[in-house]
């Protein structure tokens, strides 16, 4: 009898000691599985960035009032063309007003079918307002990239055009903003925020899952179950900076059928490794 209930006792002691060198300090409320949440790097003081709570749905993208907060403060609503163009939604990682803010830019789409139009919108999440858009009908635009180019104290924004709809040729355009910084780099800087959740989800019998290459790097997709067993390797290849999509069917690398259930996407590209639920449903 004491052989048994001593395990126990030594079981207990252990859990109740490492339990409580952990305390709970925040936690959010329900948060749809169609949405994408975390925290980023909002506002600056000084050489600092504190951070924000965000979620990114669908419709809009809001960014909460602090670090552990589900209180919005500041709401930005897609429009149609960019609800086409996957709700993408990325930081600047720059201040281009002058209020200590980080800039956020948006993608849209334009057209019936692929390959879409795109344009790219630099705005203001406090007031709402367009900093910079480049929207032609001719022309095709690239995600914009804030940085020195030339090391003369000024951010220059950065983006290329191509003609549309054959692709022939691009150019680069290199726009001053009048900001100055005192950052020398000859490496473009930003973080890019974008809504990476399959869609549909739930699902059945096909998901999208689209992700994005800041730099040219080996990529690496891969679908789990729940277990954590591999069920699938989707992307396997060096890929140029952009933004990619891909479609499951709900098979494993044999072809077969999976059945209904919780599974997880994790890309890797480079160092960077990202993962993602998402449920099947039949």
């Amino acid at each position: 009898m004491i052989k048994r209930v001593f395990p126990f006792l030594v079981l207990f002691i252990l859990c109740t000691t490492v339990n409580g060198q952990w305390a709970s300090e925040w936690s959010t409320s329900n948060i749809s599985s169609t949405s994408s949440s975390g925290w980023l790097s909002f506002q600056k003081s000084g050489d600092e960035w504190s951070n924000r709570f965000y979620e990114i749905s669908s419709e809009n993208f809001r960014i909460m009032q602090s670090a552990y907060s589900g209180t919005t403060i500041y709401t930005y609503t897609f429009t149609a063309p960019e609800v086409l163009a996957g709700s993408q939604v990325y930081s600047l990682g720059a201040d281009l007003t002058g209020d200590n803010i980080t800039e956020f830019y948006v993608l849209g789409y334009y057209g019936s079918a692929e390959p879409y139009r795109q344009s790219m919108k630099i705005f203001d999440i406090t007031t709402g307002s367009t900093l910079f858009e480049r929207n032609d009908a001719a022309y095709y635009f690239t995600y914009p990239v804030i940085w020195d180019v030339d090391n003369d104290g000024v951010l220059e924004c950065t983006f290329s055009r191509y003609d549309y709809p054959n692709f022939a040729g691009y150019i680069y355009e290199v726009y001053n903003t009048n900001v100055t910084t005192n950052v020398k780099s000859d490496i473009p800087f930003q973080t890019k925020f974008t809504l990476e959740q399959n869609y549909p989800n739930p699902f059945n019998p096909s998901t999208n899952i689209n992700y994005s290459v800041d730099n040219r790097e080996h990529v690496l997709l891969k679908i789990y179950d729940a277990k954590g067993e591999l069920v699938k390797t989707l992307v396997n290849n060096e890929m140029a900076a952009g933004d990619y999509s891909i479609k499951w069917d709900g098979t494993n690398h044999n072809g077969f059928k999976v059945s209904s259930g919780t599974y997880f996407y994790q890309v890797k590209a480079g160092q960077s490794i990202q993962t993602k639920k998402m449920i099947m449903i039949k």
